[in-house]
């Protein structure tokens, strides 16, 4: 019989835990926001009475709050602890979902949309600081990995009941919007608060929210913290890198299909939930983690080169197969780094900061490397300007991820000591 500990390491029993089973229950929420929204735009742009040009923007109204609001969320967590800010987000995230059904202005449905980023933005870092006061080490990179797959495991779910109830009526796949609401009554019923079992289970008087404010900035410029953040946004921009320009190099550069990059889309997404899976036994078996770090860095670099520089399917698969093996452990190797460093009443706000910059990464990806795209253009025929700049990058992170690398867990991580401020 295949056991738990067979499929994710020594730490895997932590899956039979009810305070996991209840985050990972939660944490299948955020998605919701996106991949379940993204099938039917095309369906709203009559009801909406709206274009295809501005209906992105419930898009972007969504992942808005999370880069804006995480670090407020993560500090309010550390003031007044994890639940009431998470059974807060899910009932935002549901209430204004549900709402939508009953939209037919399109500026209506944008704010609502906002106003559902904002209950997003206090579900995705509680989640991942939660993990965090619940387990540290091996066990942590195992928490997370999980948790990285079930938010992949929801973004295939929903978009399928998504796609069959647009068919019976356009608003009817809002009506999923109200299972985060009943998640809401569970975790109040059920989950104990994350934040009283840090120090061993040692009571703390909880931190001053203009303590949190006064040392922030001090703690952020931590250098191997610093580089933990910013492995974040490395991480984030080279998926981003991916997700934008893959589907071009296949139809330009190879004379592809759509349908084609779309099921290249889903080997990198099948990959990414795998390879999080396994995060923890890949930080128990390296006694010096600069080497699945820089390893790591040097794949996912590498896999955007492969792509760029791919003159057939094969080859632009084996580059989304390393670029999803890169993401889903990175994100979640990142993430046990900056719960390590964190000292533990501002790991809520510290660990928001990494949300932060992976939402930065998303964001600007496309604006840096579409500038750098438009100036090559200016010497290059278009598609070896694309494949120049993809690789470019790719190369990019190669450099940094290692530098990165070696800055952050050079040596073992410790917490960081606060009579150093």
């Amino acid at each position: 019989m295949i056991s738990l500990k067979n499929l994710l390491g020594s730490e895997g029993d932590i899956l039979s835990d009810r305070s996991l089973q209840l985050l990972l229950l939660a944490n299948m929420v955020y998605p919701m926001g996106t991949t379940m929204i993204s099938p039917i735009l095309e369906s709203l742009l009559i009801p909406l009475s709206t274009t295809p040009a501005a209906i992105g923007l419930l898009m972007t109204a969504f992942f808005a709050p999370l880069m804006l609001l995480s670090p407020i969320a993560g500090g309010l967590t550390d003031v007044y602890g994890r639940k009431p800010l998470l059974i807060a987000g899910l009932l935002i995230f549901g209430i204004s979902g549900l709402f939508m059904t009953f939209s037919t202005s399109f500026l209506l449905t944008l704010s609502l949309r906002f106003l559902q980023g904002i209950g997003g933005a206090c579900i995705l870092p509680v989640v991942v600081t939660s993990l965090g006061d619940l387990y540290t080490g091996s066990a942590s990179a195992t928490a997370q990995g999980l948790r990285s797959t079930s938010h992949g495991l929801s973004g295939a779910l929903f978009p399928v009941f998504s796609g069959f109830l647009v068919l019976i009526a356009w608003n009817y796949p809002f009506l999923l919007y109200a299972v985060p609401i009943p998640i809401a009554l569970i975790i109040y019923l059920f989950l104990e608060e994350p934040s009283t079992s840090r120090s061993q289970g040692q009571s703390q008087d909880r931190i001053s929210l203009r303590t949190i404010v006064q040392k922030i900035p001090e703690l952020l410029l931590y250098p191997r913290l610093f580089a933990a953040v910013l492995g974040m946004f490395v991480t984030s921009f080279v998926f981003t890198a991916y997700v934008t320009y893959s589907s071009l190099i296949i139809v330009l550069g190879i004379s592809g299909s759509a349908g084609q990059a779309g099921i290249l889309v889903s080997l990198f997404a099948f990959t990414s939930a795998v390879a999080a899976s396994q995060s923890g036994r890949v930080y128990s078996y390296f006694t010096k983690l600069i080497y699945p770090f820089s390893i790591l860095s040097a794949i996912i670099g590498g896999g955007l080169i492969v792509v760029a520089l791919s003159q057939s399917i094969f080859h632009m698969a084996i580059g989304a197969f390393c670029i999803g093996l890169g993401f889903g452990l990175l994100f979640s190797l990142w993430r046990v780094l900056i719960i390590e460093f964190a000292p533990e009443s501002f790991r809520g706000i510290l660990i928001s900061f990494g949300e932060t910059a992976k939402g930065a990464g998303a964001t600007l990806a496309p604006v840096i490397m579409g500038i750098v795209f438009i100036i090559l253009q200016s010497y290059y025929e278009l598609i070896f300007a694309l494949r120049l700049t993809n690789a470019l990058f790719g190369f990019i992170a190669i450099i940094v991820g290692i530098y990165l690398s070696f800055i952050a867990v050079s040596q073992t991580p410790s917490r960081i000591p606060m009579t150093d401020f």
